[in-house]
């Protein structure tokens, strides 16, 4: 019987007659599946193949003879066995599998490569032996008996693909040599960077120490510039033709430990340089007297 086929069985006691009198159950595979003369299957499917009896319900052990229904059917449930990522160079098998009655008879294997499908094989596995990355991508089959034909659904194979060692050495030893040398640039670069700051400090800072010393040591006094009409005591310029121009006494004062040094050696006036700057008024000339 075909699948979507209906089917009635009666059971018959030939102590009736015509009078379908008698109680009957019926049984399918051995167990009792209803009770009446007539037995109704409409619709069927796969799960309604099997063998039928009936038997007087009130008398054991009065079977009838077993009728068979074969229901046939095209394929079902057509799968390709779940594809998992697996390492180049690895052999693998793909099994496609389907429910049909009667059996499959042809396989079809497909791969899909963008918009085109090619067909790859014709067995119910497929085998692919040292796989490469040109074996990735999406795979189905197809199963046909003399009542139709199912596509399963499709699955992804994913292939790894593994590096030699030389490569992967190569790699290491690569990046390895460029942490070092960046590691190495770094602490040249932080070396230069600290020698130039010290010496940038060094030499802002002598400057700055010369002149606290100087100032430190080195007090300037200036006198008021007196013409020639006026009299000053104490004007260290001789002779009347001079004018005094400038005047500056330096105290050219040590550290504490020379000074003390010095006192004890020396007298008070040493250290002490007084300038004099004059102009003679007739024949012009300046120069510096030293006292």
């Amino acid at each position: 019987m075909m699948e979507g086929d209906s089917v009635n069985l009666t059971c018959i006691n030939s102590c009736d007659g015509d009078d379908l009198s008698s109680a009957f159950t019926w049984f399918k595979d051995g167990e009792p599946i209803n009770e009446g003369p007539v037995l109704y299957l409409s619709n069927i499917s796969f799960i309604n193949s099997g063998n039928y009896t009936c038997s007087l319900t009130t008398h054991e052990g009065t079977t009838s003879g077993v009728i068979n229904i074969d229901v046939e059917y095209g394929p079902k449930d057509t799968s390709v066995s779940p594809l998992m990522e697996v390492d180049t160079g690895s052999n693998i098998s793909l099994t496609c599998s389907s429910h049909a009655n009667p059996p499959v008879e042809e396989y079809t294997w497909f791969k899909m490569y963008d918009d085109e499908i090619r067909t790859i094989g014709d067995e119910p596995e497929l085998h692919l032996w040292e796989v490469s990355s040109d074996d990735d991508g999406q795979y189905f089959c197809s199963a046909t008996n003399k009542h139709g034909s199912q596509n399963s659904s499709t699955e992804t194979l994913k292939v790894n693909e593994n590096l030699p060692d030389s490569t992967v050495t190569g790699d290491v030893f690569t990046i390895a040599t460029a942490a070092i040398v960046t590691t190495v640039t770094l602490l040249l670069i932080v070396t230069a960077v600290i020698v130039i700051r010290g010496c940038n400090k060094k030499r802002t800072r002598a400057p700055e120490t010369v002149c606290e010393e100087n100032i430190q040591n080195a007090v300037y006094v200036n006198w008021p510039v007196f013409d020639n009409s006026q009299s000053h005591e104490g004007n260290l310029c001789e002779g009347a033709t001079m004018e005094v121009i400038y005047t500056a006494v330096d105290f050219n004062a040590k550290r504490e430990s020379n000074m003390q040094q010095q006192m004890d050696s020396h007298n008070d006036d040493e250290g002490v340089i007084y300038s004099t700057v004059c102009r003679d008024q007739i024949l012009n000339p300046s120069y510096i007297e030293h006292l």
